[in-house]
């Protein structure tokens, strides 16, 4: 990873020294090229000579391999382009000369770093970013100050892209046909060793490799004992979805390119169509828990302008992590939400009259700065403008330089804003206009070459505009560290409030629900209670009726009872006396029984005495 990391730095150096060779010789270039002939990964550039800031952003080109350059070049002027377009400097009016390069300063920072030159020249350093990057360098100044050059995330992005087309179907099946391996394994040692670049902002969703990965082949994935078959049509069907998912995605980026986009005017964003595209397909990839956004085609043009798009992507990844524009992309946009209070917070402090008339007319930050943020300046303001805000992002912070950016635009607009009484003017004015107070009267020869660097359909902009005062202004905005942690920790304790809120919302309407349940059950039951005080008021009527009938029948019976009772009282006599009678009756037969029991008694005596004699007899007889 060092190895990797001292490379791409030794890279950017030896860039650099090629360019300000290059700058200070007089040197012109037509279309670029590498050593060996081929062409230049870099964008095609319009040249113009200048002593200080104009020429190719990043590309490193030489004349026929092995000729040394031609030192007295000179520049094709083309009499049918505007004036202060590239090729038309010459018929450009005169004005007054650019600043020198200050090339030992920006040799420093590229060799020794922003850091260890901050500690040192810091104001001179600050002065120089605030004048401007020049544009010959600009591409390598900005990868040395986010340090983003990154050749494992400049591999990993040309194997992105290459994801879903058949140049991914054809660099898979050689590998599937040797040892049942895939490259795979290769992405995946760039995935895991990307994700440590910057271990203190790499997420989850750029540190996995499950997703980045092509599919690889059934020898390595399908389990031993799977049937081959089956495992050839899972693998097929995952792919096939895969295609699909990434042709939607292709479909929706597309749809967003081209003319849509603020820089479809510059000739030079004709040829990078595919760069822009491109990069917005492999972060896609790269990051899915952000996915593709429409902002991010704004972000991503600046950074083609200046250095091929395998760079533009490793610092795209950067701005996304490193400088936390991610935040502002994720689901719930926290950051975003974030820096829209601290805006408008800032703006409480640095223009009260202006907070408070906008927050009357109910115009918020919502309604206009979110495009700031998320395009940084980019989706309609001036290219040469946005270009001096990356320079000022990618030097001091996103959160920084986006808010002084913003107060000094309302700041420089306070007194025509004042001056609107309607809401819709407002927004109109707020998003459209924010940046005439800059557009320069009289434009020097040097800004009118800065603003058509880079070419138009129509000749070029219509405005000139003084990006330096701009920046100028920017910079001499104190917002202190300090305040952006105040305004931090407010928005944190507001969002903890409302979050409660919201809990203690969400808790009293699960009580207010659970209370309608109870009411519901309340009326039920209350509906029950009456259909069974019906019936019970149904049940004692009957009862009342069965009652009386009771009672006539008990009356009827207690008449019998008496009648009963009258026969019973007359009858003991006539008992007693038949029991008498009979009693009497009874006796005399007891007599007469008892007489007949004696006789019977003697009887028997009688013939017991016999049969003893008769048995006496007997004995005597038998021998």
């Amino acid at each position: 990873m060092r190895t990797n990391n001292r490379s791409s730095q030794g890279s950017l150096r030896d860039r650099f020294k090629f360019l300000r060779m290059r700058e200070e010789a007089g040197i012109t270039m037509g279309d670029e090229t590498n050593s060996d002939g081929s062409p230049s990964t870099a964008p095609p550039i319009l040249h113009a000579r200048s002593s200080s800031r104009i020429g190719s952003p990043t590309g490193l080109s030489d004349d026929e391999p092995g000729s040394p350059p031609a030192l007295q070049k000179q520049p094709t002027i083309n009499p049918k382009l505007a004036p202060g377009t590239a090729s038309g400097f010459a018929a450009g009016p005169a004005g007054d000369a650019a600043e020198p390069v200050d090339w030992d300063l920006w040799q420093s920072v590229v060799n020794e770093g922003p850091a260890a030159i901050a500690r040192t020249s810091s104001e001179e350093l600050n002065r120089a970013i605030a004048n401007g990057i020049p544009q010959v360098i600009r591409g390598v100044i900005w990868q040395v100050l986010a340090q983003s050059k990154n050749e494992e995330l400049e591999i990993m992005y040309r194997e992105l892209v290459a994801r879903g087309t058949d140049k991914e179907q054809m660099s898979v099946k050689p590998a599937n046909l040797s040892n049942g391996q895939t490259s795979g394994n290769g992405k995946e040692s760039v995935a895991s060793s990307s994700s440590s670049v910057h271990s203190d902002y790499s997420s989850p969703a750029t540190t996995t490799t499950s997703t980045n990965a092509p599919l690889p082949s059934p020898s390595v994935t399908s389990d031993s004992s799977e049937d081959p078959a089956k495992a050839q049509a899972r693998i097929a069907a995952e792919r096939k979805q895969s295609v699909a998912a990434i042709s939607k995605l292709e479909k929706v980026i597309k749809r967003d390119l081209g003319a849509r986009t603020s820089y479809s005017k510059y000739v030079m964003a004709a040829g990078l169509q595919d760069g822009l595209f491109g990069i917005c397909k492999a972060y896609a990839l790269y990051d899915d828990a952000v996915g593709y956004a429409q902002g991010m085609n704004f972000i991503a043009m600046p950074l083609l302008f200046n250095m091929p798009e395998e760079e533009a992507f490793s610092l795209f990844v950067t701005l996304m992590n490193k400088y936390h524009l991610r935040d502002l992309f994720v689901h719930d946009m926290a950051g975003l939400h974030l820096h829209l209070y601290q805006f408008e917070r800032l703006l409480e402090d640095f223009e009260p009259a202006l907070y408070c008339h906008l927050r009357r007319r109910e115009v918020k930050p919502q309604l206009y700065a979110t495009q700031w943020f998320l395009t940084l300046f980019a989706y309609r303001f001036p290219l040469q403008l946005v270009l001096r805000i990356y320079d000022l992002i990618l030097s001091e912070g996103l959160e920084s330089a986006i808010l002084k950016f913003g107060i000094v635009l309302m700041q420089k607009n306070a007194e025509a804003l004042l001056g609107m009484k309607d809401m819709s003017t407002l927004t109109t004015f707020l998003k459209e206009r924010l940046f005439d107070v800059y557009i320069d009267k009289a434009p020097s020869a040097n800004s009118i070459l800065e603003n058509g660097f880079f070419g138009s359909t129509a000749g070029v902009d219509k405005e000139v505009y003084r990006a330096d005062v701009l920046v100028r202004d920017a910079t001499s905005v104190k917002v202190t560290p300090e305040m952006l942690k105040q305004y931090t920790a407010e928005w944190k304790e507001q969002q903890r409030i409302e979050k409660d809120r919201e809990t203690e919302l969400h808790g009293l309407k699960d009580k207010v629900t659970s209370l309608e349940h109870k009411v519901r059950s309340l009326e039920h039951r209350t509906e029950q209670s009456d259909m069974e005080h019906v019936q019970v008021a149904s049940e004692l009527i009957k009862t009342k009726v069965e009652n009386e009938n009771f009672a006539e029948e008990n009356e009827i019976l207690r008449t019998k009872v008496e009648e009963l009772q009258k026969i019973v009282d007359t009858q003991p006599a006539e008992v007693e006396a038949r029991l008498k009678n009979e009693m009497e009756t009874v006796m005399q037969k007891n007599i007469v029984v008892h007489n007949e029991n004696r006789n019977l008694e003697e009887s028997m005596a009688e013939m017991e005495k016999e049969l003893v004699a008769v048995k006496m007899q007997w004995a005597t007889v038998s021998p």
